[in-house]
């Protein structure tokens, strides 16, 4: 994926001050919208992340509560919920990394693709993977694990 050398030179001075940035992929009515973390891997030795399906605007606070956490020591695991960064409760799963390289710019990575994905239930709490899913949710939801 190419990124502006501008970005690169904008999320590596993030980096640098608070130890991990984001950056958002797509708008609103984006087929496919995505944000995701670089520096949790280098600096807190925790997978970085990303989160598929919601316009940047809106996944970029609740990726921010999380990786806030990882700052401060309380790591995410996969398979274990998250309460509290959104509204509804999330759940990470490790993301294949030849999916995440195809994602994530390999300046910001430097080779290292290391993510948790952060997974979203349907309106009544199911996750993708749980009975009774709403289907339907699929298309804004990519995912880059098994």
């Amino acid at each position: 994926m190419f990124v502006q050398p501008e970005v690169v030179a904008t999320l590596r001075r993030r980096i640098a001050r608070e130890g991990w940035a984001m950056a958002g992929v797509g708008v609103r009515n984006a087929a496919v919208t995505f944000v995701y973390t670089v520096g949790l891997q280098k600096n807190f030795a925790h997978p970085d992340l990303i989160m598929f399906g919601l316009a940047p605007a809106r996944a970029e606070p609740i990726l921010e509560v999380i990786a806030d956490r990882v700052k401060a020591g309380e790591p995410a695991h996969e398979d274990v919920m998250i309460l509290g960064a959104a509204d509804l409760p999330l759940m990470p799963r490790r993301a294949e990394a030849a999916r995440v390289e195809l994602l994530v710019p390999g300046p910001l990575a430097r080779g290292k693709y290391h993510y948790l994905q952060i997974v979203w239930p349907d309106g009544k709490g199911r996750f993708p993977w749980e009975s009774g899913f709403d289907r339907r949710r699929l298309r804004s939801q990519s995912f880059l694990f098994e």
